[in-house]
This record gives structure tokens, C-alpha cells and sequence, in this order.
């Protein structure tokens, strides 16, 4: 019965936002008079601003552990992810922003759970001073909780890796000084804390954690920009990880350099490159890594916008695991959301994807004038069978991890209505052995208001 009642909420959300009418196509009271009532809702006075972000999710998985005769291995469940932004102008040059969030889930299956509906609890994903044009500088500062992503994003990201699609922020002080009007330089003070109560305790508190461990540390990151499309950016990342919470975290001090080229090779070809050794020491061993990610696009400039990724990323991996290159703060499912925090669980610590080769293609085209559809195939190898071989779900010899095509489709029916619909499958290798062998996939549907 619950199911079904799921199944009847999300269906009429659909139904409701394809048959919203759009705007300016019929003369009258609903033109001329949303726009004001737009206004006066985001703008009540000329010191506030206010909005309202609201995502509704319905996702199914199966053989997430690549095992079908396991209990539980499908999974059906709905998520209502809402936010509210609220930004209070103190003066042209200084604002206080504020977020409260929360995502509440609801699983139908599988019926096994003690708990069906989990994180139902508020929190404040966002909290803090932005202060521009300081001490009569072209200097920015951001002190407190705030989304920070940097260059491609590829190790710069997210904050709470164990916090799922709900947030992704950082406890810190950002200063961003423009040198000229090509190169800026950032300069961030993270502390971020695995317990989620640790500085602002959430609403109705469940307990969940942000991540397996308390991690400080700072980024420096330089960018410049080298002409239309083109630039260069160099970052140094130092993340100290203390007072582990689970047997999957980590102590110690990690550094990782970085480097990102990328521009036009014509007017059909772009490139991007970035490179990142990195070294320290991890749980007590020593850590010498290398990460790498790379892509060359051909764009077709036609009127479908079609454009073929050829891409290549590198994370490299060792029979310790604790010896891995570590993610850090870009623990997010920037290319599957099946792979990522789900089956790369099986030999290492969840969303980290480390230990791997991936070669990949991908072809964006527009199918319509609001509708985006990508397709991707990835093949994916381990850099070496690990010391755990032959245990759990891993096989004792094989690199092959398996190959994962996946599609994506976005309808932006308005500028505040989008559809995302998504499906993966995960074809295993010779990396697991015959009690993980079977294709795991997901499919999953986001309904998205921003206001």
C-alpha cells in the first residue's frame, strides 16, 4: 500500500509540472501578474532575497553489490530534497547567507529495513558572511558553511562525502584575491567535522555522519585564463585527517599537487588535461599516488549542439589500499552514480573510485531545443589486484573491473522546471569473482523546482 502511494505522489508531481502552462503564450492575468508575484516572493524588500529549491527523486537499483541471491539487493526508494536560501544584504559589498535543507527517504523496497523511512531531519547546508571588495582590495572572503567546487572540480567538490545527494558543503574561510583580469588566486581554511552535530547540531538529529573522519587542512589554487576558452591553473591541496569514525577512514597528512591545462586546438577541437601527484602518509603508511584526468572533445557546431568526448582518468592503486591516491574532497558521482559511492565500495572506501584505469566515450546532442541527452560507455581496469584478492566479492588475479554504458536525458521545460531521467548498467569483470557476477543497474528520475 505504501508503495503504491509513492508510486501515485510522484506520478501526479510529473503530471503537474508537464501541464503547467508556459508563460506568454496566453494573454492575460497569469502573464502580466506572475512576474510581480515572482518578484515580491524572491524580493519582499531590497534588503532580502529569498527562494526555494525543491527536488523530488525516485531511484531503483539492483545487485548494488553485484550479487542477486543476496537479500535486499534491489532497492526502491523516493527522496524529497528541499532547500530554502535566504540571502540578507547588509550593505553593496557584505551579505549574510543562510540554507536549511533536508532530504527525507522513503525505501518500498527492500522490505527488510528496520528503518523505511531515514535522514528525515533539517539541517543548515549553508551559513555564511561574503564579504566583497574588502579593505578596498579586489579581495572576496566567505567565512563559514559554504559550497566550494574549484577548477573541473575532479578533487575539489564536496565536504561531506557520506552525506549523499543532501549536501556537499565546507566548514571554511575562503579569501579570492584577483590579481589582474586573467589570474585569481584562492586561498581556503577547511574544518570539516564527521559528526553532523559537531558545530550546528540538525533539527529532529539522526545521527548521520558527513564523512569517516575530522579533516582540516587548506587550498591554494591559481588560475589563469590564456584567451577564449583556454587558460591554466595550478593548486595545492594539504588535508590532515584525525579521529576516524569507521573502519573505512583515515589519519594522516595528505598533500597533492596539481596542475590543469586546457583551450582550443580549433574551432572544433577542445582539450583539457590535469595532472596530481601526490604523497604524505595514510593509517600509518607511507602514500606516493598519481591521479590524472583528461578529455579531447570534437564539436560538431551544428544546430543539435552534437559533440563526442574522448576521455581518459587515472587514480592509481596498490595491494595496501591505504596506499591508493585519495580523492579527498572530490568524493562525488561526477560520472555514475551506480559505480561511485555503490560497487567501488567492494575493494575500497565508498565514492573514493581509486585503484583504476578509465577509458571512456561520450556523445551530447540535443534531441530537442530544451532537451539534453548524453550517452557514455566506460571500460574500467584496476592498476593492480589488491593484498584483499581472493576474499569477499574479489577475485585473485583479474584487473578487469567491467564496462558501464550509461544515458542521461534533461528536459528544461522552464526556467524553473527541469526533468533528468538517468539509467546505468554495470557489467562486471574478471576483477570479482563468480559470487559477484552479476550486471548491476540503476534507474533513477529527478523532478526539480528552483525558484
Amino acid at each position: 500500500m505504501k508503495g503504491k502511494v509513492l508510486c501515485l505522489m510522484i506520478a501526479g508531481m510529473v503530471f503537474l509540472a508537464f501541464c503547467q502552462p508556459a508563460r506568454g503564450l496566453v494573454k492575460g492575468s497569469y502573464t502580466e501578474e506572475a512576474p510581480i508575484k515572482e518578484k515580491d516572493f524572491k524580493h519582499p524588500t531590497d534588503w532580502l532575497e529569498l527562494g526555494l529549491e525543491v527536488r523530488l527523486r525516485a531511484e531503483y537499483d539492483d545487485a548494488r553489490n553485484l550479487n542477486r541471491k543476496q537479500v535486499g539487493h534491489d532497492r526502491i526508494d523516493g527522496r524529497i530534497r528541499i532547500r530554502f536560501p535566504v540571502k540578507v544584504k547588509i550593505n553593496d559589498d557584505l551579505d549574510f547567507n543562510i540554507r536549511l535543507a533536508g532530504e527525507p527517504r522513503y525505501y518500498v523496497r527492500p522490505p527488510s529495513m528496520n528503518k523505511q523511512l531515514t535522514r528525515h531531519e533539517l539541517l543548515f547546508d549553508r551559513l555564511n558572511f561574503t564579504w566583497r571588495n574588502a579593505f578596498d582590495m579586489p579581495l572576496t572572503i566567505v567565512a563559514g558553511r559554504q559550497d566550494l567546487k574549484l577548477g573541473s572540480s575532479w578533487l575539489i567538490s564536496d565536504g561531506t562525502a557520506l552525506d549523499g545527494g543532501r549536501t556537499g558543503f565546507f566548514d571554511a574561510l575562503r579569501f579570492t584575491y584577483k590579481l589582474d583580469d586573467d589570474v585569481t588566486a584562492d586561498l581556503v581554511l577547511v574544518s570539516n567535522h564527521a559528526d553532523s552535530a559537531k558545530l550546528l547540531q540538525p533539527f529532529n538529529d539522526r545521527d548521520d555522519d558527513f564523512s569517516e573522519q575530522d579533516e582540516q587542512g587548506g587550498i591554494l589554487y591559481l588560475a589563469k585564463k590564456q584567451g577564449k576558452d583556454a587558460g591554466i591553473d595550478f593548486y595545492f591541496i594539504y588535508q590532515h585527517d584525525t579521529k576516524r569514525t569507521r573502519a573505512t577512514g583515515s589519519e594522516g597528512e595528505i598533500y597533492t599537487l596539481g596542475m590543469m591545462k586546457y583551450g582550443r586546438l580549433d574551432d572544433n577541437w577542445q582539450y583539457c588535461m590535469e595532472f596530481a601527484p601526490q604523497f604524505g602518509h595514510k593509517n600509518g603508511r607511507s602514500l606516493a599516488a598519481f591521479g590524472t584526468n583528461n578529455q579531447l572533445i570534437y564539436n560538431f557546431n551544428d544546430e543539435k549542439k552534437n559533440r563526442i568526448i574522448l576521455g581518459y582518468e587515472y587514480l592509481s592503486g596498490n595491494d595496501d589500499i591505504n596506499k591508493n591516491f585519495d580523492k579527498g574532497w572530490g568524493r562525488i558521482d561526477t560520472w555514475s552514480a551506480l559505480y561511485q559511492g555503490g560497487i567501488d565500495g567492494l575493494d575500497g572506501r565508498s565514492a573514493d573510485s581509486s585503484n583504476m584505469h578509465r577509458g571512456y566515450v561520450e556523445w551530447v546532442t540535443m534531441l530537442t531545443e530544451k532537451t539534453e541527452m548524453r550517452c557514455s560507455y566506460s571500460l574500467l581496469f584496476a592498476d593492480e589486484n589488491t593484498a584483499a584478492g581472493g576474499t569477499g566479492a574479489l577475485s585473485r588475479s583479474g584487473i578487469f573491473r567491467g564496462q558501464l554504458p550509461r544515458v542521461q536525458i534533461v528536459y528544461t521545460a522552464s526556467e524553473h522546471i527541469k526533468h533528468q531521467l538517468e539509467a546505468e548498467m554495470f557489467c562486471p569483470g574478471n576483477f570479482y569473482n563468480n559470487s559477484a557476477n552479476d550486471p548491476a543497474i540503476l534507474l533513477r528520475y529527478n523532478l526539480i523546482w528552483t525558484w
